[in-house]
């Protein structure tokens, strides 16, 4: 039975949920950025699709994280965005893209916060 919360505490969780879904998205607008552009050095590589794909879903489960009620799917969805994030992390830490690789330590900063306005 899923648990349900009073309004100030859900407005809580989907205000922290769609800021980590800021810096996810800016990221992905970098790693779009790095892929097309000849002079980021990673032009149309597999390694810059990953990290597109990476901070796609990053940004898809943030926003996706606040609308759900607390219950399994949630917990689910947030353990994955620490994987992914800290997955994609390690992946533009590869192509090396420093404003990239800042985008997700902010998204995954969010995502602690969140973690504790949760509870």
């Amino acid at each position: 039975m899923p648990a349900y919360l009073s309004p100030p505490e859900r407005a809580r969780e989907e205000l922290v949920a769609n800021l980590m879904a800021v810096p996810a998205a800016i990221g992905l607008i970098i790693a779009v950025v790095a892929f097309f552009s000849p002079a980021s050095g990673i032009e149309g590589t597999p390694g810059a699709a990953l990290a597109i794909l990476g901070m796609l879903a990053l940004t898809v489960a943030a926003l996706l994280v606040g609308r759900i009620h607390p219950g399994r799917l949630r917990t689910f969805i947030t353990v994955m965005i620490l994987i992914g994030g800290l997955l994609t992390l390690l992946c533009a830490w590869f192509l090396m893209q420093g404003w990239l690789m800042l985008t997700i330590v902010l998204t995954l900063a969010l995502w602690l916060i969140f973690i504790f306005v949760a509870r």
